[in-house]
């Protein structure tokens, strides 16, 4: 008997420093859900609610706090020019889109390629090029991706999807899990902190350790296989 997969919308920006870690936990364990569990990918672009690029100054602080203790994420601090720091998501967000017309799979795949490509390698996730060559790691087909990408076939998807989550679903940030019951998972175990106004970190409480995290993930996605 064949088991129907059940579908996770991950609503986030790829470049939320949140995101990442929360994808990074995922990444780990969804071998163990392959045939149970997909996660689809939809646009909460930051920089669609703030009107403003996500500054690169206010990233380096929140990922410094998030992986503090935490050895198993992938990261090396921004090493390009500070003019080639990403000033729009919105196309990576598209191509992500477009890969998701092949599959949830290939999407996430292509997701957490463009995460790595910024948090881990620096690269500039504005420039079609570059999105290109990340895609072209994975196993997406590069001939439709390029040709719906071009086309702009997803692009009103991915302003659809930022306003229905910001102003329509009131969506609390990013990143946002959306459970097959509708119910809305926001807390992964990361550190509860703000920042002010001098980009100082003022920790409200410690997050869990990537082992915990990955724990408490479990125990969440063994709840909606048995559900």
């Amino acid at each position: 008997m064949t088991r129907l997969m059940k579908q996770i919308q991950m609503f986030a920006d790829l470049i939320c420093p949140f995101a990442y870690v929360v994808h990074a936990t995922w990444r780990e364990l969804r071998p163990e859900y392959a045939d149970t569990i997909e996660l689809a990918h939809r646009s909460l672009s930051l920089e669609y609610v703030n009107n403003e690029p996500s500054p690169k100054r206010l990233i380096d602080v929140e990922v410094a706090v998030l992986l503090l203790g935490d050895d198993e994420t992938p990261y090396v601090p921004w090493r390009s020019a500070e003019s080639e720091w990403p000033v729009t998501t919105l196309p990576a967000l598209e191509i992500v889109a477009c890969a998701g017309r092949q599959s949830a799979a290939l999407a996430d795949d292509l997701a957490w390629a463009i995460r790595l490509a910024v948090f881990r390698d620096s690269r500039c996730i504005s420039m079609r090029h570059e999105l290109f060559d990340i895609a072209s790691t994975t196993g997406i087909d590069l001939e439709t991706l390029r040709s719906d990408f071009d086309a702009g076939v997803c692009r009103k998807q991915v302003i659809d999807d930022a306003h229905y989550g910001w102003h329509e679903a009131n969506i609390p940030g990013s990143p946002t899990w959306v459970l097959p019951s509708g119910e809305r998972v926001t807390d992964f175990g990361l550190a509860d902190f703000s920042i002010d106004d001098a980009l100082r970190p003022l920790l409200t409480t410690p997050g869990l350790s990537p082992l915990e995290r990955g724990e408490t993930m479990r125990a969440l996605l063994d709840n909606i296989v048995a559900s």
